[in-house]
């Protein structure tokens, strides 16, 4: 630079300046040639270096122009510290500039046209073309033609560069050589970052996963769906389980109410949660004692065994003795009609004349017939025989056959003189006991 070529003779300069005193008059006026050791220079002017050996009325006889005093134009460019140069020159007082002409070599560009330099090296910028990347830094085609000679500038940074340490995160190796920047681009979330690991509904991190990268979501309880006989076990919902024996509790369905000692499943609380009879089950007719005083007796052959109940209308059958058999019909209850169960005539009912068949009439023997019997014997004998009645269905077939006991006394007959059977009185369905 210039400011190095003229520093020795600025500094003798400045050693050698002198201030010229005033004499009182102007040094235009003076009428005789002077030593310039008498004379100031004006500012931006600066003493010759001879000065003390000079003499001289004018300024150019004694000062120089400095640099300050010159204008930079065109391709040459001002710099104050040429401002204490003495000079009046380009070449002395300013900088040349690279200028917008200058030619580079390929691969480089003219950094700043107004920016001193008259060489390649001062003038010219490489392009990123020219710059080698390396590790952790990758090419990039997009940043070619960028000026610059800093990996920053031409390079993508790789994720090798990137630290994975921060929480929430881990190392991808996978991804080392993958051009990125940021931990999303390069690191893998961990099972603890939430805002990057969302689990569904139902399903969690469990607290020993939270530093792991795969495998963050477990299954929990409140996400099983309990088989049919199970229903949720509200205190189990975030334990990390997926079965019916971890997440769920039984219900009545599952649990057996046994028959043999009188239970039956309660189909209302299928689904409630139980495991004994007294929140699973009903009482069946089995537990229930009939009272025969009251006129309840037990179904034949244990018929209601299994029915639900525990009253005397559910679980037993109303004894003959509650049943009332019509006169008009000719109609009397049948003996022991208390321990007989029973609510119809068919049941509870017999002939009227049943009562004097069992206290004055005996059958008759197996060689006896009424009309070998004496008047006094006549009235004393019956006999009894058994028919079978069809019975048909709609389609005219036989679909089963009805037995019946008929009881015919003898009865004497005045005007014959004869006993013989009457038919007429025909006690159908015979007569209990008898």
């Amino acid at each position: 630079m210039k400011f190095g070529q003229y520093a020795l003779l600025l500094s003798v300069a400045l050693a050698r300046q002198l201030t010229i005193r005033s004499v009182g008059k102007d040094v235009s006026e003076a009428t005789t040639v002077q030593s310039c050791d008498n004379l100031r220079c004006p500012r931006a002017w600066l003493p010759k270096l001879n000065h003390h050996t000079l003499t001289g009325n004018r300024v150019e006889d004694c000062c120089e122009k400095s640099c300050k005093l010159f204008t930079c134009t065109g391709i040459y460019r001002t710099n104050p510290a040429y401002w204490d140069n003495v000079g009046n020159s380009p070449q002395v007082c300013c900088d040349q500039t690279c200028g917008s002409d200058f030619e580079c070599d390929a691969g480089y560009v003219l950094a700043d046209a107004t920016a001193p330099g008259v060489s390649k090296e001062e003038c010219c910028k490489p392009k990123c073309e020219l710059f080698s990347c390396e590790a952790p830094w990758a090419p990039s085609v997009a940043k070619k033609d960028v000026v610059s000679s800093a990996a920053e500038d031409c390079c993508d940074q790789t994720c090798a560069a990137v630290n994975c340490s921060a929480s929430g995160w881990a190392v991808n190796e996978s991804k080392a050589l993958v051009v990125g920047s940021s931990v999303q681009d390069c690191c893998t979330p961990t099972c603890s970052n939430t805002a990057q690991v969302t689990c569904p509904t139902g399903f969690a991190v469990k607290p020993e996963d939270v530093n792991k990268t795969e495998g963050c979501c477990q299954k929990q309880c409140k996400a099983h769906k309990c088989s049919d006989g199970w229903t949720d076990d509200d205190s189990k919902a975030d334990d990390f389980a997926d079965s019916d024996e971890a997440c769920c509790v039984k219900t009545c369905k599952q649990f057996e109410c046994p028959a043999e000692d009188g239970w039956a499943p309660w189909e209302s609380v299928a689904n409630d949660i139980g495991n004994n009879v007294t929140q699973c089950c009903l009482p069946t007719c089995k537990q229930f004692t009939c009272n025969a005083t009251e006129g309840w007796l037990p179904a034949p052959k244990n018929g209601k065994d299994n029915v639900v109940g525990s009253t005397s209308s559910a679980c037993c059958v109303p004894a003959c003795s509650s049943y009332s058999c019509s006169p008009d019909k000719g109609l009397m209850q049948i003996p022991d009609a208390a321990k007989i169960p029973g609510a119809s005539d068919e049941l509870c009912c017999e002939s009227a004349k049943c009562d004097r068949v069992r206290k004055n009439m005996t059958e008759l023997g197996k060689d006896e017939y009424c009309n070998s019997l004496s008047a006094d014997d006549c009235e004393k004998k019956f006999i009894k025989y058994k028919s079978k009645t069809e019975v048909k269905a709609s389609n005219g077939k036989v679909a089963a056959t009805a037995k019946s006991t008929h009881i015919v006394s003898c009865t004497y007959n005045t005007t014959y003189q004869l006993c013989r059977y009457d038919t007429d009185r025909e006690i159908k369905g015979g007569c209990s006991g008898v």
